[in-house]
């Protein structure tokens, strides 16, 4: 089954997207800021990332572009609470619709990783 890191610094919505993953099958890690992120990217080969925009020590830009000079081709789904910030925005442009804004289902999210994976292991 795929791995997905989950990177968020909220506890509740980490877990809560942990546990709708789990429910369908996925192998699931999580990082609560952008060093912790950046070390699991690098240690392990991640099927998705979902990450929060704004990270202690980072951001979800900054994430995308390492991961991609460490040779991670891996597909991000990103999330904010701050949609029409200057990061955000710069975010979206990257991230075209695996862009959500804060609060969303988890059911949406869950789709939308269904999706990503179907089309990254065909």
């Amino acid at each position: 089954m795929a791995k997905i890191l989950i990177v968020e610094d909220e506890r509740s919505i980490r877990q809560a997207l942990r546990f709708e993953l789990e429910d369908q099958g996925y192998e699931v890690g999580d990082a609560a800021d952008y060093s912790e992120a950046l070390s699991a990217i690098r240690a392990f080969d991640y099927d998705l990332v979902i990450s929060d925009i704004y990270l202690n020590n980072g951001d979800a830009v900054q994430l995308i572009r390492n991961a991609y000079e460490d040779k991670k081709d891996v597909p991000f789904i990103g999330m904010t609470a701050f949609p029409s910030s200057e990061l955000a925005q710069k975010a979206k442009l990257i991230l075209k619709d695996r862009f959500f804004e804060k609060p969303f289902l988890a059911s949406a999210i869950k789709e939308k990783v269904d999706e990503v994976l179907s089309v990254s292991t065909s």
